[in-house]
Order: structure tokens, then C-alpha cells, then sequence
């Protein structure tokens, strides 16, 4: 059956609180349902990038708060950056898994190559960090398997910065400066977390597709492939929005789930299998409709059959009586004259004298 078209907002209603609806959804064109896709995906990556970039916001201010109370110089010239704390350790670690899961570690004042290796190789052991060198920086994210390593001197030609100390420091991470750059993080965090996302939803769709057709089998179901691909698809409405929830609840109260992956992969399932055997279950009454429909226009048609019959059958026997009525005339006719005929032949003869 050909796909009604359904608006976002009554696809992801339908795909969480209606079974009866994946017949619908699931006579949806394949375009639709990429373009379901791709909104849900963008809806994920705005959410996570907004979440994200107001962390960033409480990161800089505490780095700004470490910077007044914990640093005593901050000297950047010539592409060299200098850091000292007031502890005069050369090596220092900044902690703010208080406000994000994230450490930097500061290493300005080393030149010896083996030590600041040991640093980089520290900063690989983290999940989330930020290493400071003497005249570059290097990144460490759970999204990457790679370090991300920028110069001094690159940042420098893009934002025009050519000297600093501590007040200038912290006059930029107060000023306008700050914002253009959260903006800048926050657009291209859309962009990437929708690239990163999208295509692993896909692949989730691909496993889910070999799921939901084993089960269209197992249940008798003969089914398009895009009806099954668009049953994998809406099926992961209700794990991406529980996606979205958690990493929000995650990132602003530490609160996680054991095995959240593996419940997000079982949601998605329970839907398929359920919504498959409730079009099963819609298919067999759908069925059961037909017979009696059928039975019903069978009946019908035995009954009109058989007043026709009886209408043919009143037909003759009215055209028997009839011609039955016509011989009996006749042969009354027929007496009648020969009758006239013997009383003609017995007149008395004197009569005729």
C-alpha cells in the first residue's frame, strides 16, 4: 500500500507509541525515511553540540578562576608559550572532571624531548585532555584514536595573537574572543557529531534490516525490502531520543548506565519484532475480512442465482399455462363448431317441403 505523507513529528509518535502505525511507516518511500533520518540525526547533533559547547563555557570559566588563583605567570612571544604556577612545578595537571570529563596538563617549561614524550604518552592514557608544550598543543578525545597536535604559531596566524601574559589571558577569556570561538566550536560540532552519527546509524539500520527480515520469514511475512529497511529505521526512533536524554542527564550529573549500548541494540529489536507480528497479526484479520467478504458476495450470488431460476422456472409455467389455456380454447372452439355442424345435419324433413 502506497504511504500516506506523515509529518516528523507524527513519524516519531507513531514509530514510539503506535505498532498498528509501522504499516504506514513502513509504505513509506525510502526518500522519506532518509529524510526522517536526517532530521532525527540533526536533532541528536544540535542537542550533544549545544551540551558540549555550554561545557565549555563552565570549563573556560574554571580555567579562568585556575589561571587568577593557581598561575603566577603566563608568557607567550615569538610562538613560545610559558606557564608558571605558583608551585613552580614544571610539569602540572588541571582537574576539572567537575565540570567536564576533561584534564590539562601543563608542560611549558621543559625542552628535554624525553620528558615532554613521557607527557604526550600520559596525555594518551586519558580520554579527554589537553596538553600544553613549550610551542605546540595536543589534543586527546574519546571520539579519536589520534592525537590532535596544532602549533603555536598556526593559532596565531588565524586569531592574529602574537604576545601575551596573565591580564591579557585573562582579558580574552572574558572578552568576545571566547564567544566567537564557543560559536565556531558549536557549528562545527553539528557538523561533525551529524557526519559521525549518521554513519553509524546507518550501519545500525543494515544490522537491524538482516534482524527484521529474519523475522518477516519466521513469521510468513512476504514483505518489500524497503518496507523491512524502513521498519529498521523507525524502529531506532525511541533509542536515539533515550540516546539524546542520557548524554544530557551524563553530562551534567555524572549518571551512568551499565550496558547502555546493549539496551539501546534491544529496544530497537523489541520494536522490529513486535511491529512485525502486529502487521502479521493485522495481515491475518485483514484475511479473515476477505473470506467473509467473499463468503458474503458468494452468498449473494447463489441467492440471485437461484431467484433468477425461479424467476425463469414462474416464466415457463406461466407460458405452459398459457398455451394450455390456448388449446383448451381452441378445442372448445373446435366442439363448439362441430356441434353447430350435427345440428344443421338433424333439421326435419318437412321442413324442407
Amino acid at each position: 500500500m502506497e504511504g500516506k505523507k506523515l509529518s516528523f513529528f507524527k513519524k516519531v509518535k507513531l514509530s514510539i507509541l503506535d505498532f498498528d502505525g509501522y504499516q504506514n511507516l513502513a509504505a513509506e518511500k525510502i526518500s522519506r525515511t532518509i529524510g526522517y533520518l536526517v532530521l532525527i540525526m540533526l536533532l541528536f547533533s544540535v542537542v550533544i553540540s549545544a551540551t558540549y559547547t555550554f561545557k565549555g563555557y563552565q570549563l573556560v570559566n574554571q580555567v579562568k578562576d585556575y589561571i587568577s588563583t593557581e598561575i603566577a605567570e603566563i608568557q607567550y612571544e615569538n610562538y613560545e608559550l610559558t606557564i608558571i604556577p605558583n608551585s613552580g612545578e614544571a610539569v602540572t595537571e588541571i582537574n576539572v572532571e567537575d565540570v567536564f570529563p576533561f584534564k590539562i596538563i601543563l608542560n611549558t617549561q621543559e625542552i628535554d624531548e624525553e620528558k615532554i614524550q613521557e607527557s604526550i604518552d600520559q596525555l594518551a592514557k586519558e580520554e579527554n585532555a589537553l596538553l600544553l608544550l613549550k610551542d605546540r598543543l595536543v589534543l586527546k578525545s574519546e571520539i579519536s584514536t589520534k592525537l590532535l597536535e596544532t602549533s603555536y604559531k598556526t593559532i596565531s596566524e588565524t586569531y592574529t595573537i602574537n604576545k601575551l601574559d596573565k591580564d591579557e589571558t585573562l582579558a580574552i577569556l572574558s572578552g568576545p574572543l571566547v564567544h566567537q570561538f564557543m560559536l565556531l566550536f558549536f557549528v562545527t560540532a553539528i557538523f561533525y557529531m551529524f557526519i559521525l552519527y549518521f554513519s553509524s546509524i546507518l550501519v545500525d539500520i543494515l544490522l537491524l534490516f538482516v534482524l527484521a527480515y529474519i523475522v518477516t520469514r519466521i513469521a510468513g511475512l512476504r514483505l518489500k525490502y524497503s518496507a523491512i529497511y524502513n521498519i529498521a529505521a523507525y524502529s531506532l526512533t525511541l533509542p536515539v531520543l533515550l540516546n539524546i536524554l542520557y548524554f544530557v542527564v551524563n553530562a551534567f550529573t555524572g549518571f551512568t548506565i551499565r550496558y547502555f549500548q546493549i539496551m539501546y541494540t534491544a529496544v530497537a529489536s523489541i520494536y522490529i519484532i513486535t511491529a512485525i507480528l502486529m502487521i502479521k497479526s493485522d495481515v491475518i484479520k485483514q484475511q479473515v475480512e476477505l473470506n467473509r467478504i467473499l463468503e458474503e458476495q458468494e452468498r449473494v450470488r447463489q441467492e440471485l442465482k437461484r431467484q433468477e431460476e425461479e424467476k425463469k422456472e414462474k416464466e415457463e409455467q406461466e407460458k405452459r399455462e398459457k398455451e394450455r389455456e390456448k388449446q383448451e380454447k381452441e378445442k372448445q372452439k373446435e366442439e363448439k363448431k362441430k356441434k353447430e355442424e350435427g345440428n344443421l345435419g338433424k333439421q326435419p324433413e318437412g321442413d324442407n317441403a
